[in-house]
C-alpha cells in the first residue's frame, strides 16, 4: 500500500499543504501514521477519503457537514439528506439570480431607450423604468382602440364593393376620421420630448409634433430652451412639467 507525505498528497490532489494541515486540525482527515519526527503519513485509504472530501466540498457542502457524512454509520442516507437540502438552497439561489438577471436586463433596456434622462440615484432608475412602462401603455391603448376601427373600415369597404351600397363605408370613414383626431390628441397629451442638446423636457404644440419627421422613438423638433432642432426623444408625460409651471 502506497504512503504519501503531506507534500506528496497535496501535490497529487492539487491542494495546498496548509489545507491538509487544516483538515487534520479539524479532525476531518487524520493521517494514518506519523514519522518519528512527527511528519504526517497518508495511505491509499486516506487518499480516497480526501477525494470524497474534495468532491463534497465542490458540491458546496460545509466542512462540518462533510465531517458528519464521513463519520456517520449510515453515510449514504446522511449524504442524500444533506444533498437534498443543498439542492434546495442552490435552486433558491438560482431563482434569485434569475430574478436579478431579469432586473438587470430590464434596467439595461430602459436605459438604452431613454438614455437622455439624468441618472443620479435609484429614484432616477425607477423613473426611467416607470416612464418606459407608462409610454408602452399609451402605445398599446392606441393599438387596442385603433384596430377595431381599421377592421370596420375594411369590412364596410368590402361590403360597398360587393353590395354597391357605400353608405356604411362613408359612415365608417367619418368615424375613423374622428377616432384618428381623438387618438392623436390622446397620444400627444401623454407624451413629452427631451432635447438631446440641453436635456430639457418639453411638450410641443400637437400639430407641430404631428407633422414633424419622426422615428419610432424620436421626433425632429425645435427645443424651446436652446433653440436647436434635433431628433428629440419621446418620453411619457408624468405631469412633472405642469408642476414646474
Amino acid at each position: 500500500m502506497s504512503n504519501y507525505t503531506t507534500g506528496e498528497l497535496a501535490k497529487i490532489s492539487h491542494i495546498s499543504v496548509r489545507t491538509l494541515q487544516y483538515y487534520d486540525k479539524k479532525e476531518l482527515l487524520t493521517p494514518s501514521s506519523k514519522t518519528d519526527s512527527g511528519g504526517r503519513i497518508y495511505n491509499a485509504t486516506d487518499m480516497k477519503k480526501l477525494k470524497l472530501i474534495l468532491l463534497l466540498k465542490s458540491l458546496g457542502l460545509k466542512l462540518s457537514e462533510i465531517k458528519q457524512i464521513t463519520e456517520a454509520p449510515n453515510a449514504i442516507k446522511t449524504l442524500s439528506l444533506i444533498l437534498t437540502e443543498q439542492e434546495k438552497a442552490v435552486k433558491a439561489e438560482l431563482k434569485d439570480s434569475q430574478k436579478q438577471l431579469k432586473m438587470i436586463e430590464s434596467v439595461k433596456n430602459n436605459l438604452t431607450d431613454i438614455d437622455h434622462l439624468t441618472l443620479n440615484s435609484i429614484d432616477d432608475i425607477n423613473k426611467i423604468m416607470n416612464n418606459k412602462k407608462a409610454l408602452r401603455r399609451v402605445h398599446i391603448n392606441l393599438l387596442l382602440i385603433g384596430t377595431p376601427f381599421n377592421i370596420l373600415e375594411l369590412v364596410t369597404l368590402v361590403y360597398g364593393i360587393v353590395k354597391g351600397n357605400w353608405l356604411p363605408f362613408i359612415i365608417a370613414m367619418i368615424l375613423v376620421a374622428i377616432e384618428a383626431v381623438l387618438l392623436t390628441r390622446y397620444y400627444f397629451k401623454n407624451t413629452n420630448y427631451i432635447c438631446p442638446n440641453c436635456n430639457t423636457t418639453f411638450k410641443p404644440a400637437m400639430w407641430t409634433a404631428f407633422w414633424a419627421k419622426h422615428t419610432p422613438k424620436t421626433r425632429r423638433l425645435t427645443c424651446p430652451n436652446c433653440g436647436q432642432t434635433n431628433n428629440c426623444v419621446e418620453v411619457y408625460d408624468d405631469g412633472s412639467l405642469d408642476q414646474k409651471s
